[in-house]
């Protein structure tokens, strides 16, 4: 499989549209982009099939580097060889389908982009690739980039956030990784930057990154709204009186934010969620292993 970065040698945020945001845990259709409303279509078109019954198979990845891949990384490693053969469609479906650039002088070897597109298929592996149709592209900074964000409040005041970010899921389609997160293995709460940007895509797929993506009917939306609210009022007031954590407080920043860090921690140290809220771990099973789901009903 041949695989190749392109260079991103001027500033990419002219070419690319700013992030969205989320701030409401209910479906907020009105506001739909052309592109979340073509994501809302696939949804409701293709359902729970696979993947790769509706696209053409793209070129493998090379067993050697896919092996080395899965070998390095705990989250593949520990997958079965069925899911890890499944896996590797879904990656390289991934990598076919959007460039990759790389910008201020990231070298992307083949090993990274194979790794970048493994864990960013990941969190759909028992889903299907259409929830990731929205990328369109993939850009990685060495390390943390310098953002700037323009939002509206409910006041209707504009204000600027600029900040240094480890990932950014933008609206357009536009996934921005900083490398050194990526690998990051220090993070106190397990965090992973891929798997938390891809689940602000898949939160987008219901219109907005709200914390409410497209549910299947197996899952009650009235069930959801309640457990995730109560769980994201609960995670601030322990963040507001100081306690221990078991996770991420940057949950607290937005039911978007909340969704983003439950996800990866689900991912990464399901444990974690179990003890935080297990009425909130069992909804994320469900939403993310569906077949499981319906194998246990």
């Amino acid at each position: 499989m041949e695989i190749t970065a392109r260079e991103c040698s001027r500033d990419w945020r002219i070419i690319f549209p700013k992030p969205a945001t989320g701030c409401c845990w209910l479906a907020m259709s009105e506001h739909q982009s052309p592109l979340s409303r073509a994501r809302t279509r696939l949804q409701a078109h293709f359902g729970q099939q696979t993947a790769h019954q509706r696209r053409p198979q793209a070129e493998p990845i090379a067993p050697d580097l896919w092996q080395w891949v899965c070998t390095k990384t705990p989250l593949l490693s520990n997958l079965s060889s069925a899911e890890q053969d499944k896996l590797a469609e879904y990656a390289a479906a991934f990598i076919a389908e959007r460039p990759f650039y790389h910008a201020q002088q990231m070298e992307l070897t083949d090993q990274r982009i194979v790794f970048i597109a493994a864990l960013a298929c990941l969190p759909v592996l028992h889903l299907n690739l259409d929830w990731l149709a929205g990328i369109r592209s993939v850009v990685v900074y060495p390390d943390a980039f310098f953002g700037r964000q323009e939002y509206m409040d409910d006041a209707g005041i504009m204000h600027v956030l600029e900040d240094w970010r480890a990932g950014e899921a933008w609206e357009n389609g536009t996934l921005v990784l900083s490398w050194a997160d990526v690998i990051r293995a220090d993070h106190p709460f397990g965090g992973q930057v891929i798997i938390h940007e891809i689940a602000h895509f898949i939160d987008g797929a219901n219109g907005a990154e709200n914390g409410f993506p497209p549910l299947g009917a197996h899952i009650d939306p009235r069930r959801w709204t309640t457990v995730f609210e109560q769980a994201f009022a609960r995670l601030n007031a322990e963040v507001n009186s100081q306690q221990p954590l078991l996770i991420d407080p940057y949950a607290a920043t937005s039911p978007a934010e909340f969704f983003a860090v439950l996800s990866e921690t689900f991912f990464t140290e399901p444990e974690r969620v179990v003890e935080f809220d297990r009425e909130l771990f069992a909804l994320l099973s469900a939403f993310y292993y569906p077949q499981q789901r319906a194998m246990h009903a």
